[in-house]
């Protein structure tokens, strides 16, 4: 065999070699091609969906602010833009099929984006909030509606004047209901406001939580381990553990027996606007024994303090 032929075979294994290579380059190449194609469809979808919720939302504020009517939702075509101002793309309302009634918005959008022309289509019924007045309420709660569960006590703490707070030994359940009015509204403001009437905590760090209960009780029949119904899943009470918020009980030297206050407004809306069930709250004491405060059946009765939109009716 001559030195050329010799040199040829030798060389068929690197010319095989590169044109594998050559051959998954491209195909990577076209895959990564795809995908990023791929995405970048995707993207447009979601901005066109986004689009569409945004002018959903804007139909409604312009119907709320406009007495529950629905013209000003009516808003035609109008184009969204980011902080640089550039076009994201633009909402269409079909005013043919835009119209209000028992509160609700009936309203039909075409989102369209500024790059690729990605068309989303949004057909919706959605309660509207009637944002021309703002509204004000004091929610007490009745008799029936507190009690102190106590670890190792039985059922009938409700009825009493006072409720009791201990860490991990006593904690106080108070429901404020939510009147017809504010059913499904939007809440502004909330703040809880409870009296302290006996008391006084002296180590640091004593504080008094409020929890949002989840679960269903009757203020007759709760103890430390069951909610009445049926048993708390854990003893003491069920309750979210994040707490929506906290104040600090007898601030001074001395105790303060008076009224303190919570902000709750996210608890409050949550209620009003039916994302989670309205059971009341769970005062949480740290640092606390046997502090009272004013039930439902005293003098000073917790109050809920809210300020409010309505609904659309």
């Amino acid at each position: 065999m001559s030195l050329t032929s010799q040199r040829g075979i030798l060389l068929l294994p690197v010319a095989l070699t590169l044109a594998v290579i050559g051959t998954l380059a491209y195909t990577m190449t076209y895959d990564g091609s795809m995908n990023v194609a791929a995405v970048d469809a995707q993207y447009e979808i979601e901005r066109a969906r986004y689009l569409a919720a945004s002018g959903l939302q804007l139909a409604k504020w312009r119907a709320g602010k406009d007495d529950c009517d629905s013209d000003d939702a009516r808003f035609g075509t109008i184009s969204f833009k980011d902080a640089a101002g550039a076009v994201l793309g633009s909402v269409a309302v079909d005013a043919r099929n835009t119209s209000m009634g028992g509160g609700n918005l009936t309203i039909s959008l075409i989102a369209t984006t500024s790059e690729r022309k990605t068309v989303y289509a949004l057909t919706r019924k959605e309660q509207v909030i009637n944002l021309t007045e703002v509204k004000n309420a004091t929610i007490i709660g009745g008799g029936d509606d507190d009690t102190t569960i106590i670890e190792g006590g039985n059922a009938g703490q409700n009825g009493a004047d006072t409720l009791t707070a201990t860490q991990d030994k006593a904690h106080p359940l108070v429901l404020f209901k939510m009147p017809g009015d504010l059913d499904k509204g939007a809440v502004i403001q909330a703040t809880l406001k409870i009296t302290k009437n006996n008391g006084n905590a002296t180590q640091p760090g004593r504080a008094l939580a409020v929890h949002r209960i989840t679960r269903e009780w009757k203020a007759k029949e709760a103890t430390w381990e069951k909610a009445g119904p049926g048993l708390w899943t854990t003893r003491g009470g069920d309750y979210v553990p994040t707490a929506s918020a906290s104040v600090v009980i007898d601030p001074g030297n001395g105790a303060f027996n008076g009224a303190y206050t919570w902000s709750v407004d996210a608890l409050a809306d949550s209620w009003a606007n039916r994302s989670v069930p309205n059971y009341g709250v769970l005062l949480k004491p740290t640092n606390v024994a046997n502090v009272t405060f004013v039930s439902f059946n005293g003098g000073n009765k917790p109050e809920l303090i809210v300020r409010y939109y309505k609904r659309c009716t």
